[in-house]
């Protein structure tokens, strides 16, 4: 077993967020995933409520240290796995098709809290949110922060778990946002479908 391994299987479990996200009824450290603009625009608005930032990227550590960077406010760059560990709740704004490799460098994320900000394209009967709540086997993902955000544009979101739901949006009012509760994870599709379709052909 390598070293990293055997630091995963003893770390992981015992964890604070992993365990007992129940549930935290306070989210502070937020670590997000991705390391382009969008991220950085998540960070800064999560940021300005008073939020412990931290960035990683599962591509590039480089993008996650120039994340912290142009956010500043003592955002970090970090790791998946360590983002796991310590925070609150994890924000994935990645691409698409980096999500396999996010998901290796998170490793076992059970009962932590997922935000799903991710834009997978057009998938047969399913939502990427619910196949992410699938291959996690986690039913606190909550889908948030798929659309650009706009001054007075509502952040749509959806989750099967009301208390994780309830949580997210706090932290998106308490930060200035508004919200558009949709309910369960069956209409993260909606969302998803909502933003590739304003996405124009030729983007």
């Amino acid at each position: 077993m390598r070293n990293d391994e055997g630091l995963r299987s003893q770390r992981g479990p015992s964890s604070l967020s992993r365990r007992n996200y129940g549930y935290k009824s306070i989210i502070v450290k937020i670590g997000i995933i991705g390391g382009d603009d969008r991220a950085v625009a998540i960070g800064r608005m999560l940021s300005s409520c008073g939020h412990t930032i931290t960035f990683s990227d599962p591509t590039s550590n480089e993008a996650a240290t120039h994340a912290a960077q142009a956010l500043g406010l003592g955002a970090q760059a970090s790791t998946a796995y360590e983002q796991a560990a310590i925070c609150e709740a994890i924000v994935l704004a990645i691409h698409w098709q980096d999500l396999e490799a996010t998901l290796s460098a998170i490793g076992t994320y059970k009962d932590g809290l997922i935000i799903d900000a991710t834009r997978p394209p057009n998938l047969e009967g399913t939502s990427g949110a619910e196949l992410l709540a699938h291959k996690l086997d986690n039913r606190h993902v909550v889908k948030a922060f798929v659309t650009d955000m706009e001054p007075g544009k509502p952040i749509q979101v959806a989750s099967n778990d009301p208390e994780a739901r309830a949580h997210v949006e706090s932290v998106i009012t308490k930060c200035g946002g508004i919200i558009e509760d949709l309910g369960p994870l069956s209409h993260a599709l909606e969302i998803e479908r909502g933003y590739a379709e304003s996405v124009p052909t030729n983007a």
